[in-house]
């Protein structure tokens, strides 16, 4: 059975991120995360609801080794989740575009819809 710390470090591997990364979306040190993973001190509650929230982990997993690592989200928990993000977001330019997306009718949306998924599929 694998520790908190090594679920830890699972998830950062999981999300492909260094502990200078991973650290930086925590607001937490590079040394703090390194003693988390080698089981060298145990995070507290906050960081480890805070860790869950932010990467969508399951906490039971995360404390216990039990269950799913992932908690799969709704459409909507997704959708509401991205809408909180964009409200602090510091980029006008999103804000803009989907301010003046509210004043456009169907027919217009429909046209909107359809450029940008053939802009996705160029990626």
């Amino acid at each position: 059975m694998s520790s908190l710390g090594m679920r830890i470090k699972q998830i950062r591997k999981q999300e492909g991120l260094n502990q200078t990364e991973f650290a930086n979306k925590l607001g937490s040190t590079i040394g703090a995360l390194s003693r988390y993973e080698i089981d060298k001190v145990k995070p507290n509650d906050v960081f480890i609801k805070h860790l869950c929230k932010v990467f969508h982990i399951n906490e039971e997993w995360l404390r216990n080794g039990n269950g799913e690592m992932y908690i799969t989200l709704t459409d909507e928990e997704q959708f509401s989740e991205i809408l909180g993000e964009l409200l602090v977001s510091e980029n006008e330019q999103i804000k803009d575009i989907i301010m003046k997306t509210l004043e456009l009718d169907e027919t217009d949306l429909t046209i909107i819809h359809q450029l940008v998924d053939r802009l996705l599929e160029k990626r």
